[in-house]
């Protein structure tokens, strides 16, 4: 409690109090001013569907090759060197992989220099914005690349854990196919084990920072990026907006987390 729970609910108090006017630089008492002009601006509605969207896509995309490799190479991931090589990126920290993903999809990166070479193009500015682009691919790439390695790790200890192998040889037995197996038994063991930490990864990418600052565009911005943004800048009447967007996104966060750990609280207290 007094690690975790005590200091963030004082800042959460702090930025609250600096939303509505009560504290802070240039504040002179209570006003829902900044309030008004943040929902009027648009920006953080924008910034929000911009972050949960490159969070859906980078969690469904890694969720979907991690569930790949767990199936198909489970038992090549045993071996030392190749399990290193999985696992590797996941010492990656993410400012490392957002300057790794300009150095290869930049218009002066590693592909533009390749693409160039093979006469795919004429100049290196005729190679598409990866980077630093609407659609946000260098994001995504980053985010994927650090994502797959963690839950095919995940995957494979809950595959050993609640013996799908077994499961598995028994399904079979039944005169189970292959895919019926996949769709009856690995997935719903593996997503239903796994359920929660998806859930609270979602939350993780939807408040990214690094990968974002290094790789994103300049409108719209994830929403760590929007909230320092908005915080540091030298218009000291603008930093409550900051934190107005700050209040908001803390309880999405917040509200979320006790949607996801409430249901099993109840039933928790059911059983006992």
């Amino acid at each position: 409690m007094l690690i975790g729970v005590v200091p963030f609910f004082a800042a959460f108090i702090y930025a609250l109090g600096y939303s509505f006017g009560v504290m802070g630089v240039l504040n002179n008492g209570f006003t829902t001013r900044f309030w008004e002009s943040v929902f009027a601006s648009g920006e953080f509605l924008k910034s929000f569907g911009y972050s949960a969207a490159i969070a859906l896509v980078s969690l469904v995309l890694s969720i979907g090759g991690a569930l790949w490799v767990t199936l198909k190479f489970r038992r090549e991931l045993d071996k030392k060197f190749l399990s290193f090589m999985m696992y590797l990126p996941l010492a990656i920290p993410g400012v490392v992989a957002g300057f790794f993903m300009i150095q290869l999809f930049s218009k002066a990166g590693f592909f533009a220099r390749i693409a160039f070479q093979l006469g795919l193009i004429e100049k290196t500015a005729q190679f598409p914005d990866l980077v630093n682009d609407s659609l946000a691919f260098g994001i995504i790439v980053a985010f994927i690349t650090m994502l797959i390695p963690f839950f095919t790790l995940l995957f494979l200890n809950v595959y050993k854990n609640e013996r799908i192998e077994e499961l598995s040889i028994l399904a079979h037995a039944l005169g189970a196919n292959a895919n019926q197996v996949t769709r009856r038994v690995f997935l719903p063991i593996i997503l239903k084990k796994t359920g929660v930490l998806i859930a609270l990864y979602f939350i993780f990418l939807l408040g990214a920072y690094e990968v974002p600052l290094i790789l994103g565009q300049e409108s719209p911005q994830m929403l760590s990026v929007l909230i320092i943004r908005e915080t540091r800048q030298f218009d000291l009447s603008k930093i409550s907006e900051g934190y107005v967007v700050a209040v908001m996104y803390t309880l999405v966060v917040s509200i979320t987390v006790i949607l996801l750990f409430l249901p099993k609280r109840k039933k928790a207290i059911y059983e006992s």
